[in-house]
């Protein structure tokens, strides 16, 4: 199937994209049960005896009723953690009229997700990102499930895909066991170096190093693990490199809603074009809104803004890339979890819900939050590191994390040959190991490194630590790590 369709954008075609598709996509067959499946979903009155469906008059469950907080406080999120909150009430049923019934969420269903709740996060997509028409949604359970799939659909053994020096493990590891192998951009505090991006791509000597690559993974918002967060005209340039280079971008961008230090809304654009829609403005432009060419697929999770446990997420992808998914997910998940999809429905489209106005009240109160358990942090880090000399840190734009850059060559200990090789990661270990021993854990940068092929030394001198915890917490944690550090380099 050639991924380019007959869509058009500003009045030009999109380019075929179909090369990119991995020979295990290219060789997956649909799934025949589930083809007769889709068949009978869309014939009207058949009388299905088809399927080993559980009926719903056999489910243990008749009705569910969520408990939220109101989005009338001003701040509901602080209201929701000092009890000071009201609370509303959505109902999914399995007999009475609600937004999903239980009787499609709770039985076997379609791969993509229900079209109830693809609906809702297909408005929800357009009004954060406002994608060309020919996007589909595609439901996951969470980022992981998604980035692993995008790893499957795109990539061959061998070959080499993109990514941030420093990248969350989680999600690299996946497709090494397929030998697909890394290949480190430089950052700096701004995210992804777009000069650094076009180095690797022009230098690439494919007679030494194999196919160039053609898929770049990034998380441009709260980068896991620097918190780096991607400028409007850095995404522009690696926007215009991926299409000079024929890359597909993979946007990973669960922090997307967590963006600190904006401008106050006006009352006046509330008023006039709803609080959704001028939340929305506010945030910085995804990759999935410059894309002119179907080559960005961005995928987006409830994790971290609503809970983790739910593990329900989406992908948002050129609509030819969209049956491709559907073959893997019938061939491996089945499809999203069902009561994650009622939630969902619910919250945004229910009665009784928050719907579009509501969610945005909730997430602008919950980034509200972070941003103040961030300065909290850093505040307590200056106060215990910030004159040592020792360690610095960069105030972060989006996410959850502090990355502490740890001036280890200030160390008496530290040594540097003619070559440039050091005792850098030795070093970096061993303060691990003393942070573990005193009763703090914090996540060792190293373990988040990408190395060039050609490159022994390790260059990753940092701590990453979560402003996602309470206060005493976050005290108790850096007390034990300023004093700790303290020592490592004085004693």
């Amino acid at each position: 199937m050639a991924v380019n369709g007959n869509v058009i954008r500003n009045g030009a075609p999109l380019p075929d994209l179909s090369h990119h598709l991995s020979s295990e996509t290219r060789s997956r067959i649909p799934n025949p049960m589930k083809a007769i499946w889709r068949l009978a979903q869309r014939t009207p009155g058949v009388i299905n005896m088809a399927n080993g469906d559980p009926h719903h008059t056999l489910y243990p469950i008749s009705e569910i009723a969520f408990k939220v907080p109101s989005i009338s406080h001003a701040d509901p999120v602080s209201a929701w953690r000092t009890d000071e909150s009201s609370t509303q009430t959505f109902i999914s049923s399995k007999d009475e009229s609600c937004a999903l019934s239980l009787r499609e969420a709770l039985q076997y269903g379609s791969g993509v997700g229900l079209p109830e709740v693809r609906e809702v996060l297909q408005q929800l997509t357009d009004l954060l990102h406002a994608p060309t028409a020919n996007h589909t949604i595609t439901m996951s359970l969470g980022n992981v499930d998604a980035v692993t799939k995008c790893f499957r659909l795109l990539g061959d053994p061998g070959e080499a895909f993109l990514a941030e020096e420093f990248s969350f493990p989680g999600m690299t590891n996946a497709p090494l066991a397929h030998n697909i192998r890394w290949v480190p951009v430089r950052l700096d505090k701004e995210g992804m170096i777009p000069e650094d991006l076009e180095r690797v791509l022009r230098d690439w000597d494919e007679s030494k190093r194999g196919k160039r690559p053609h898929v770049l993974y990034t998380v441009p918002c709260g980068q896991n693990p620097t918190g780096s967060t991607l400028t409007l005209d850095r995404r522009k340039d690696i926007y215009d490199i991926a299409c000079r280079w024929d890359l597909i971008i993979l946007e990973d961008d669960p922090y997307y809603f967590l963006q600190y230090d904006k401008p106050p809304m006006k009352a006046e654009d509330i008023e006039k074009d709803g609080f959704a829609k001028t939340f929305a403005r506010s945030l910085v432009p995804s990759f999935l809104s410059l894309d002119t060419e179907g080559r960005v697929m961005r995928i987006d999770s409830f994790s971290k803004i609503i809970a983790p446990g739910m593990r329900l997420g989406w992908i948002t992808s050129n609509s030819a890339f969209a049956p491709h998914f559907e073959n893997l997910i019938d061939s491996s998940t089945q499809h999203p979890h069902g009561l994650g999809q009622a939630f969902v429905t619910e919250m945004l489209a229910g009665k009784g819900g928050w719907h579009m106005d509501g969610f945005a009240r909730w997430v602008k109160s919950l980034c509200d939050e972070y941003q103040r358990r961030r300065d909290f942090l850093a505040k307590l880090f200056d106060t215990e590191l910030g004159d040592s000399g020792y360690a610095s840190v960069e105030i972060p734009e989006a996410g959850m994390f502090l990355w502490i850059k740890i001036n280890i060559d200030k160390h008496p200990k530290y040594q540097k040959d003619g070559a440039g090789r050091s005792n850098m990661l030795l070093l970096m270990e061993e303060l691990f190991q003393r942070l573990l021993e005193a009763g703090v854990m914090m996540m060792p940068g190293y373990v988040f490194e990408i190395m060039d092929e050609d490159t022994t030394d390790s260059r990753c001198n940092h701590f990453r630590t979560t402003f996602a915890g309470d206060e005493d917490t976050m005290e108790k944690g850096t007390g034990v790590f300023g004093k700790t550090v303290r020592t490592f380099f004085e004693s």
